[in-house]
This record gives C-alpha cells, sequence and structure tokens, in this order.
C-alpha cells in the first residue's frame, strides 16, 4: 500500500488566501506535468544501501523530511491529519493519502523563496482560483484542497487558527486582515474584547516602530499567549 503525506500549504495574499502548488516532474509517476499539493512517500524500508532514504522511524519524523524536501520549511501550523484512501486514485494500487492544512507566516514564505525553486516549478496561486478549477491538478488534489477549506473556514470563527497566519509578533490591524482573508468581519473592540479581554493574546511589551494605531496613536505589539489553537465557547462574532 502506497501511503503519502500531502502539506495544503496557505497564506496571506494580496486578495485572501493563496495554496502553494509543485508541478509534477517524474515520468515515472502518474499526472507527470501538473501542478500538485507537495507531498510525498511514507518510506517503510530502508533504502540507504540502494542510494535512497532511510526508512522513516515515525509519523512525524516523516512529515518533518517530506516538509524539509518539498515544502522548504516547517509550517508555523499544522492541522490535525485528514485521511482519505482508495485503490483507484493511484496507478499503482492501493494510496492512502494523509493531508493536512498547514499555515504559512512571513518567515515561513521567506524560507520557501529563499530555496531557489524556479517559479515554473513551484508557485503560490490564489486559493479561489483552484477552488473554481481555473488549475488541472494531479489525482485527487483539487478535492482535497476543498475538503481543507471546508474544514478551516468552519473553524475560522471558534478558534484562533487565523492568528497562525500571521508573525510571532503582530498588530491589531493584522488581526483584522487575517480573519478578513476567511470573509470573517470583526472590529477593533471584538479583538479588544475576545482577544486580548479573554488572554488568547497578549502585549509583547513594545510598541511598533513605524505602524500607527486608532487614532494615529503608536500602535501596541501583540503575540499569542500560547502556542497552540483556543477554542472558543461562541462563535467570535456573537
Amino acid at each position: 500500500m502506497i501511503v503519502t503525506i500531502d502539506m495544503i500549504c496557505l497564506r496571506l495574499g494580496k486578495k485572501g488566501l493563496d495554496v502553494l502548488l509543485i508541478k509534477r516532474h517524474n515520468p515515472e509517476r502518474p499526472d507527470v506535468g501538473k501542478w500538485a499539493i507537495p507531498g510525498g512517500f511514507v518510506f517503510e524500508h530502508d533504502m540507504t544501501s540502494q542510494g535512497g532514504e532511510p526508512a522513516d522511524h515515525d509519523f512525524d519524523s516523516a512529515r518533518r523530511r517530506i516538509c524539509r524536501q518539498k515544502v522548504h520549511t516547517y509550517p508555523h501550523y499544522i492541522s490535525e491529519p485528514m485521511v482519505d484512501g482508495n485503490p483507484k486514485r493511484d496507478v499503482a494500487g492501493w494510496s492512502v493519502s494523509i493531508s493536512h492544512y498547514a499555515l504559512m507566516n512571513r518567515q515561513n514564505i521567506s524560507q520557501i523563496a529563499n530555496a531557489g525553486v524556479p517559479e515554473c516549478q513551484m508557485q503560490w496561486v490564489p486559493l479561489e482560483d483552484v477552488l473554481s478549477s481555473q488549475y488541472e491538478l494531479a489525482f485527487d488534489h483539487q478535492d482535497m484542497i476543498a475538503l481543507a477549506w471546508k474544514k478551516l473556514r468552519a473553524a475560522v470563527e471558534y478558534t484562533s487558527v487565523a492568528l497562525f497566519l500571521l508573525d510571532e509578533e503582530f498588530l491589531v490591524a493584522d488581526i483584522i486582515a487575517a480573519y478578513s482573508a476567511f470573509g470573517v468581519d470583526i472590529n477593533r473592540m471584538t479583538v479588544k474584547r475576545r482577544l486580548i479581554e479573554s488572554g488568547v493574546v497578549v502585549s509583547a511589551n513594545k510598541i511598533a516602530s513605524t505602524n500607527k494605531g486608532k487614532g494615529g496613536k503608536p500602535a501596541q505589539v501583540y503575540k499569542l499567549n500560547e502556542n497552540c489553537v483556543t477554542y472558543f465557547q461562541t462563535c467570535l462574532r456573537g
């Protein structure tokens, strides 16, 4: 059985969310030349004696290796796994995909850009274009992206997951922009009441050097209180 780990990598783009795609180039594998989600095989056997890869010790080591080889960074946030499979998605036989949606901050994006992969082989594209079938993707990757978007969008208003698209330190304006990318309109009062006063985000004890907050006042810099997703008892806009 073929087991793959696939990463649906998302970033904040100029007009919403972007998703990272790579061009398939191995002529010995299906759908060569098509765009696809970054991913790779889980290695069950040690192939170093034949010039190949060692066996993966566990799921996390396989995931980290695939991120290093295909994404060139380790995402700021990785979702719980989504598992699917059938005997038809790969011509080689039964295939199981363990996929995640992965949220990238500016440091992740810079590491990807600095990896030196040409744009014809790897590029960020608007998520909306992928969901509207403007790209012909390999295997069932369009369905996987659509499922990931459905799960992520459902989680946004009930968790702090959108904040993992931001850098380690951010402004209130950045929080508002992150939620706006999901079509969730929140204001500064909502941020103050639901995120700051609740302790989801805390002061970084510094003032932004250039950005100004409401009324032209120096903007306070914030950070996540904990490096894990917080679940809200009620909808963020409630």
